[in-house]
């Protein structure tokens, strides 16, 4: 398998070459059991910079080389593959027993995982209680997305011993410069501020949506005020957009853009039989963000270290846009936004799964959503900040 990939803005980073295993071929309960692993959380990725900016952290971004290739197959799991093109030994005919995994099989994602953070236990970090892929002594921080590595640390020199001895546990850890371009997303510091921008990703969508004419003007809001319905007597979408995968980039896009989340999520919930009313919508978000290209999310932490929630509720707000017969227009909408030190960690707009007979109980359901986000990201914090001797008030 080839592959080529790229920065943020969309220009060449490295071309990859693979040899693949087939794993679309594998059966569950025969070939493969558990396959799944954890990537970390965005929110606890935000948590983690506002604090490093507050402690003047270090960052060193790695990956890993060849990642799944580490992941050892257990001695009582066969798995065979044909020998790759233009490589042959004995007659031919023989196939070769896989010992460590291989890119394509369903558990190699699993296996990795296990072999890497069983490494990082015996470097002497300990694993967070709450976020698996976040691993901490008292002077360093690192976080696992699959093999794409950030580690954060008092001194750079720290960080280099500690790639160095990940080197002697047969993981080569490659540094590939600071936080900046992690996973797609631009980040840059600039003392205690961090901006998180996605050019390259919005310029894509901008040409996905064949905004990118002199002709498209923007627009001043991602929305309109009226709520977006279900339109079930509207025109079908033209089909001119690949409705679903502009969706799935604004909602990567998400992590840098804060503004659009009511407007990607409204146009997210129709994305299997998008009316042109959708359609719309969604080219009227492309026309926002054609008119905010530069734009991003900024982090810049007070002094403060504080945790705050802010919730709110929109009752019944389908209520003129659906047939009044329908239930499913009088769903209210939940939205809030946690901060850590007057940052944004983690921002929701969604509808409520039950229906609110008033707007003090729609309220309370916005309250206790907030509140199931609000406690874990309390507790990860605490987490950290008891790592490196920092005290977060009990009042948030």
């Amino acid at each position: 398998a080839f592959k080529i990939k790229r920065f943020p803005d969309g220009s060449v980073k490295k071309f990859k070459a693979r040899f693949c295993a087939r794993g679309d071929r594998q059966k569950e309960g025969i070939d493969f059991f558990e396959t799944w692993a954890p990537v970390v959380q965005w929110s606890t990725i935000r948590i983690v910079m506002v604090l490093a900016a507050t402690l003047n952290l270090h960052s060193v971004q790695c990956d890993v080389t060849a990642a799944f290739i580490h992941g050892r197959v257990p001695p009582d799991e066969e798995i065979y593959v044909h020998q790759p093109r233009g490589f042959k030994r004995g007659s031919g005919t023989e196939v070769l027993r896989l010992r460590r995994t291989l890119y394509g099989l369903r558990q190699s994602p699993r296996y990795f995982f296990k072999y890497f953070t069983e490494r990082l236990v015996r470097q002497g970090l300990t694993p967070s209680l709450f976020d698996p892929c976040l691993f901490m002594t008292s002077s360093m921080i690192v976080i696992i997305y699959v093999d794409d590595i950030l580690i954060y640390g008092k001194n750079v020199d720290e960080i280099d011993d500690f790639i160095r001895r990940m080197k002697t546990e047969d993981v080569a850890l490659n540094k590939e410069g600071t936080a900046e371009g992690y996973l797609g997303v631009d980040i840059q510091r600039d003392g205690k501020q961090v901006t998180f921008t996605q050019v390259g990703l919005t310029k894509r969508i901008i040409d996905a949506l064949g905004l990118n004419s002199k002709l498209s003007t923007a627009v001043a809001t991602p929305a309109d005020k009226a709520a977006l319905g279900r339109d079930l007597d509207g025109q079908p979408a033209s089909g001119n957009v690949n409705y679903a995968s502009v969706i799935g980039m604004l909602l990567y896009l998400g992590h840098s853009r804060p503004d659009i989340a009511f407007a990607t999520h409204q146009c997210a919930r129709y994305t299997f039989a998008p009316k042109q009313s959708h359609e719309d919508a969604l080219r009227r978000i492309g026309r926002y963000l054609k008119g905010t290209l530069e734009n991003g999310l900024i982090l810049n932490p007070s002094d403060e270290l504080k945790i705050d929630c802010y919730p709110d509720a929109d009752f019944a707000g389908l209520w003129t846009r659906d047939d009044k017969q329908d239930p499913h227009c009088v769903r209210s909408r939940t939205g809030y936004v946690i901060c850590l030190s007057d940052c944004p960690v983690l921002w929701i707009s969604k509808l409520q799964t039950e229906i609110a007979l008033s707007t003090m109980e729609a309220e309370y359901v916005a309250l206790s959503a907030s509140c199931r986000d609000l406690f874990p990201l309390i507790d990860v914090t605490k987490e950290i900040c008891s790592a490196f001797s920092l005290i977060l008030p009990d009042k948030t």
